[in-house]
């Protein structure tokens, strides 16, 4: 498991995979993931009746976010359920793999 990073220095480390993501399964990609993640989550804009300790912790341009999540929605593209590779299906007694 990657190691705890703050949020400016997860957008560091989002930035040097970004455009050369790692191999799929590798422990950098695991790394890359979780980083992706946490960049997006700190970047979540607030709403406007929020408090202002709900602002978020790093301000990206709509731009990136947009790389960012487009990044983070092609890791997902073959987990129609999010990173747990046999998404809910299993817990619900059920198969939904492509045959």
């Amino acid at each position: 498991m990657p190691r705890t990073v703050d949020a400016e220095t997860a957008l560091e480390e989002v930035m040097a995979f970004l455009d050369a993501p790692p191999q799929p399964g590798s422990p950098q990609d695991e790394a890359f993931g979780e980083r992706l993640r946490q960049v997006i989550a700190a970047s979540i804009p607030a709403a406007p009746d929020d408090d202002e300790d709900d602002a978020p912790v790093l301000d990206l341009s709509e731009d990136l976010r947009r790389r960012l999540e487009t990044a983070a929605r092609k890791r997902g593209e073959d987990h129609p359920f999010g990173d747990h590779p046999d998404g809910i299906g299993p817990t619900l007694g059920m198969n939904l793999g492509k045959p």
